[in-house]
Protein backbone atom coordinates (compact mmCIF):
# COMPACT_ATOMS: atom_id res chain seq x y z
CA UNK A 1 0.00 0.00 0.00
CA UNK A 2 3.01 2.39 1.05
CA UNK A 3 4.37 2.06 -1.96
CA UNK A 4 1.55 2.93 -4.34
CA UNK A 5 0.81 5.74 -2.42
CA UNK A 6 4.60 6.81 -2.97
CA UNK A 7 4.12 5.91 -6.50
CA UNK A 8 1.02 8.10 -6.98
CA UNK A 9 2.45 11.29 -5.16
CA UNK A 10 5.57 10.88 -7.49
CA UNK A 11 3.32 11.01 -10.31
CA UNK A 12 1.52 13.51 -9.23
CA UNK A 13 4.37 15.99 -8.53
CA UNK A 14 5.24 15.25 -12.09
CA UNK A 15 2.41 15.60 -14.16
CA UNK A 16 1.69 18.92 -11.81
CA UNK A 17 5.54 20.29 -12.20
CA UNK A 18 5.08 19.58 -15.94
CA UNK A 19 2.07 22.12 -16.43
CA UNK A 20 3.77 24.45 -14.18
CA UNK A 21 6.48 24.23 -16.82
CA UNK A 22 4.66 24.26 -19.97
CA UNK A 23 2.70 27.29 -18.63
CA UNK A 24 5.64 29.01 -17.59
CA UNK A 25 8.22 28.28 -19.90
CA UNK A 26 6.51 26.79 -23.40
CA UNK A 27 4.42 29.80 -24.13
CA UNK A 28 6.81 32.23 -24.83
CA UNK A 29 8.79 29.92 -27.17
CA UNK A 30 5.31 29.41 -29.60
CA UNK A 31 4.50 33.19 -29.05
CA UNK A 32 7.15 33.68 -30.98
CA UNK A 33 7.45 30.83 -33.38
CA UNK A 34 4.08 31.79 -34.14
CA UNK A 35 4.99 35.61 -35.06
CA UNK A 36 7.92 33.99 -37.28
CA UNK A 37 5.67 31.79 -38.72
CA UNK A 38 2.88 34.11 -39.61
CA UNK A 39 5.36 36.86 -40.91
CA UNK A 40 7.00 34.18 -43.32
CA UNK A 41 3.25 33.11 -44.68
CA UNK A 42 2.33 37.03 -45.57
CA UNK A 43 6.37 37.03 -47.29
CA UNK A 44 5.30 33.95 -49.26
CA UNK A 45 2.20 35.15 -49.92
CA UNK A 46 3.53 38.28 -51.64
CA UNK A 47 5.87 36.12 -53.46
CA UNK A 48 9.04 37.51 -52.12
CA UNK A 49 11.87 35.20 -52.29
CA UNK A 50 13.88 35.19 -49.22
CA UNK A 51 17.02 34.81 -50.83
CA UNK A 52 16.41 38.68 -52.07
CA UNK A 53 17.55 39.18 -48.60
CA UNK A 54 21.51 37.55 -48.94
CA UNK A 55 21.20 39.29 -52.57
CA UNK A 56 20.81 42.76 -51.52
CA UNK A 57 23.06 42.16 -48.65
CA UNK A 58 25.87 40.33 -50.74
CA UNK A 59 25.78 37.43 -48.98
CA UNK A 60 26.51 33.89 -50.97
CA UNK A 61 27.32 31.99 -48.36
CA UNK A 62 25.30 31.65 -45.44
CA UNK A 63 25.63 28.97 -42.09
CA UNK A 64 22.35 28.12 -40.54
CA UNK A 65 22.60 27.48 -36.51
CA UNK A 66 19.21 25.48 -35.44
CA UNK A 67 18.07 22.05 -37.00
CA UNK A 68 14.75 22.88 -35.20
CA UNK A 69 11.58 22.91 -37.06
CA UNK A 70 12.13 26.61 -37.84
CA UNK A 71 15.94 25.79 -38.93
CA UNK A 72 14.41 22.65 -41.40
CA UNK A 73 12.14 25.29 -43.39
CA UNK A 74 14.64 27.37 -43.68
CA UNK A 75 17.38 25.36 -44.63
CA UNK A 76 14.66 24.17 -47.30
CA UNK A 77 13.25 27.61 -48.28
CA UNK A 78 16.94 28.47 -49.15
CA UNK A 79 17.71 25.00 -51.20
CA UNK A 80 18.32 25.20 -55.28
CA UNK A 81 18.82 29.15 -54.94
CA UNK A 82 22.39 30.72 -55.80
CA UNK A 83 23.08 30.79 -51.66
CA UNK A 84 25.66 28.38 -51.30
CA UNK A 85 25.04 26.95 -47.37
CA UNK A 86 28.03 24.89 -46.69
CA UNK A 87 27.51 23.96 -43.41
CA UNK A 88 24.86 24.29 -40.82
CA UNK A 89 25.48 24.06 -37.37
CA UNK A 90 23.67 22.31 -34.05
CA UNK A 91 24.41 21.46 -30.79
CA UNK A 92 23.22 17.88 -31.56
CA UNK A 93 25.05 18.05 -34.92
CA UNK A 94 26.09 14.37 -34.14
CA UNK A 95 22.70 13.30 -34.21
CA UNK A 96 21.55 14.85 -37.18
CA UNK A 97 21.68 14.16 -40.68
CA UNK A 98 20.99 16.95 -43.66
CA UNK A 99 21.48 15.62 -47.15
CA UNK A 100 23.61 17.30 -49.08
CA UNK A 101 25.43 19.71 -46.44
CA UNK A 102 27.61 18.92 -43.71
CA UNK A 103 26.34 19.25 -40.14
CA UNK A 104 28.86 20.32 -37.53
CA UNK A 105 28.91 22.25 -33.29
CA UNK A 106 29.84 25.09 -32.90
CA UNK A 107 33.22 24.66 -31.96
CA UNK A 108 34.15 23.62 -35.25
CA UNK A 109 32.91 27.11 -37.28
CA UNK A 110 34.73 28.74 -39.50
CA UNK A 111 34.96 32.12 -41.17
CA UNK A 112 34.53 31.11 -44.37
CA UNK A 113 30.62 32.13 -44.69
CA UNK A 114 29.32 35.89 -44.95
CA UNK A 115 26.83 35.28 -42.19
CA UNK A 116 25.02 32.83 -39.62
CA UNK A 117 21.38 33.12 -39.61
CA UNK A 118 20.42 31.89 -36.27
CA UNK A 119 16.78 29.88 -36.44
CA UNK A 120 16.58 29.17 -32.55
CA UNK A 121 14.47 32.77 -32.93
CA UNK A 122 13.57 32.23 -29.00
CA UNK A 123 17.14 31.99 -27.63
CA UNK A 124 18.67 34.04 -30.45
CA UNK A 125 21.05 36.57 -28.18
CA UNK A 126 22.22 34.00 -26.22
CA UNK A 127 23.22 31.94 -28.76
CA UNK A 128 24.74 35.26 -30.86
CA UNK A 129 26.73 35.75 -27.80
CA UNK A 130 27.83 32.05 -27.59
CA UNK A 131 28.78 32.15 -31.82
CA UNK A 132 30.56 35.48 -31.70
CA UNK A 133 32.72 34.11 -29.28
CA UNK A 134 34.28 31.81 -31.41
CA UNK A 135 34.34 33.52 -34.50
CA UNK A 136 33.91 37.29 -35.88
CA UNK A 137 31.31 36.53 -38.67
CA UNK A 138 27.82 38.33 -38.72
CA UNK A 139 25.00 36.49 -36.78
CA UNK A 140 21.40 37.13 -37.62
CA UNK A 141 18.21 35.85 -36.36
CA UNK A 142 15.73 34.09 -38.96
CA UNK A 143 13.36 37.16 -37.67
CA UNK A 144 15.73 39.74 -38.68
CA UNK A 145 15.88 38.05 -42.28
CA UNK A 146 11.95 38.03 -42.38
CA UNK A 147 10.81 40.66 -40.96
CA UNK A 148 13.05 43.42 -43.07
CA UNK A 149 11.41 41.92 -46.32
Amino acid sequence: MKKYVLFGTICAGLCFGSIRFFRTKRPDRYFQWYKTLYQWVLIRQEQIQIADYFRGKGYKRVAVYGMGELGRLFLRELRDKDIEIPYVIDQNARSISVPGIKTIELKDVKQDVDVIVVSVVDKFETIKADIERNVDVPVISLDDVLFSL
